[in-house]
């Protein structure tokens, strides 16, 4: 299956998130992460610590939304060490993403502000 690469290498939009959490998995511990931006076919993951394993073919994550929570599986697609040796930003691709996923980024699309993911319904009603 053929599909066009975006300027910056990439196959969807990226939309760039704020206070998202994931809980990683590499098949042997569980880690968490910080999502720094997501797509309807991928997200891109910092602050994992080093000793994560990036060369499993799979791993699964779990990742906290404001209203719900998204269990995706994630195969590794490039990995770039930081803060000196500590920690990894790694950029996932999404292996079947669940069906709600793809409403959640693209109400995120539409809202065109990173910040709307920490807005919930209980939030609107205080």
């Amino acid at each position: 299956m053929e599909f066009l690469l975006q300027e910056d290498g990439r196959g969807s939009n990226r939309h760039d998130t704020v206070g998202l959490m994931s809980n990683i998995s590499d098949g042997k511990s569980t880690y968490v992460g910080i999502v720094e931006d997501i797509s309807t076919s991928g997200l891109r993951v910092s602050k994992v610590p080093a000793s994560f394993d990036d060369t499993v073919d799979l791993c699964y994550s779990v990742v906290n939304g404001p209203q719900n929570d998204f269990i995706i599986t994630l195969q590794p697609r490039w990995v770039r060490i930081t803060n000196n040796g500590m920690y990894k930003m790694i950029g996932f691709q999404i292996e079947a993403p669940p069906a709600n996923w793809a409403s959640f980024v693209n109400d995120l699309d539409n809202s065109k502000d990173p910040f709307s993911l920490l807005v919930t319904d209980q939030t609107l009603e205080m």
